[in-house]
């Protein structure tokens, strides 16, 4: 059964909701106060139960109401945003990717722009958050995960398996000296990355540190705020070397103990296999493919350093 009220209902509602009056909702709307009364009532009678008490002309929302229009209020703001990107666009083809706001920061952004200025006819709008979404929505055109699978009917290009090993700065390195074993890693200043895939008490157990306490100098929900504290030199990270590589590229992180690192999570980038020929999506595979061969500081692309080649 199709649960979908009126939409000039929920237009209606949702001005009276923000106006708080009959009047100004029917002056936003450009229609009579009556209309706006007649369309609440259908509302509700579409939903069942009273949104608003009435009293002497006005109107007073209900717990109900208040409720009602916390939920809608995303939809709403989904579809201003896609009506402004549309306005903005035009008929310019539009590519819809998506990654955590980690990758975006660490790995994706800084390679961008070179696809942009190879793809001037292609609209890329990014969206990103702390976690990984999954391809299967169809809210995206292309999406990089660390999904341990591959869903049907999807194809995927891996960047490989991340790394984790300490990184330090090197002016924090030179100020505490090399730490002769793990354990002395522990009296150290240490940042906690909570988004990272290996936690410190598994690789310092790995490393033959037996039942480590970890006492944080500080913790950061997600690796680009963890690195950017690395890097200033406020402790020692534990982090992946595919969101660390621009920074070990230019000198401003350097790994210790990397004989200990441990494998994390694979990377992937996906998209649907019946959408692989569109010529949008094809473009970006084909620009995606040369990008794995190098690292970049600021614009300019490097040849990984060998730290970061297995």
């Amino acid at each position: 059964m199709n649960r979908l009220p009126p939409l000039n209902a929920l237009v209606a509602f949702r001005a009276v909701m923000e106006t708080g009056s009959l009047v100004s909702a029917a002056q936003k709307l450009a229609i009579t106060a009556s209309a706006v009364s007649h369309r609440l009532k259908a509302l509700e009678d579409h939903l069942g139960l009273e949104l608003f008490e009435r009293r002497s002309r006005a109107v007073f929302p209900t717990a109900a109401a208040y409720r009602y229009a916390s939920e809608i209020s995303e939809a709403f703001d989904r579809i201003s945003t896609a009506t402004r990107t549309i306005e903005a666009v035009g008929n310019r083809d539009t590519l819809s990717v998506y990654c955590s706001s980690s990758f975006a920061s660490n790995w994706f952004l800084r390679r961008l722009r070179s696809f942009a200025s190879q793809n001037s006819e292609i609209t890329v709008t990014v969206s990103s958050s702390g976690d990984d979404v999954s391809i299967d929505g169809g809210l995206y055109d292309l999406v990089f995960t660390r999904q341990t699978h591959t869903p049907d009917a999807f194809e995927e290009i891996s960047l490989g398996r991340e790394k984790f090993r300490p990184l330090i700065s090197p002016e924090l390195l030179d100020s505490l000296g090399y730490p002769k074993k793990p354990q002395e890693l522990l009296k150290l200043p240490i940042i906690r990355s909570e988004g990272a895939s290996v936690s410190w008490e598994t690789w310092l157990s790995e490393a033959g540190v037996s039942n480590p306490i970890i006492k944080e100098t500080m913790v950061f929900e997600n690796a680009a705020l963890s690195l950017d504290a690395a890097e200033k030199g406020f402790g020692i990270i534990l982090e992946s070397n595919l969101l660390s590589a621009e920074a070990e590229t230019a000198g401003k992180l350097v790994p210790i103990f990397p004989e200990y690192q441990l494998d994390g999570r694979e990377h992937r980038l996906m998209w649907r296999e019946k959408r692989r020929a569109e010529p949008k999506i094809r473009a970006f595979r084909e620009w995606f493919e040369s990008q794995l061969h190098y690292d970049f500081v600021d614009d300019e692309a490097y040849q990984p350093v060998a730290a970061l080649v297995e």
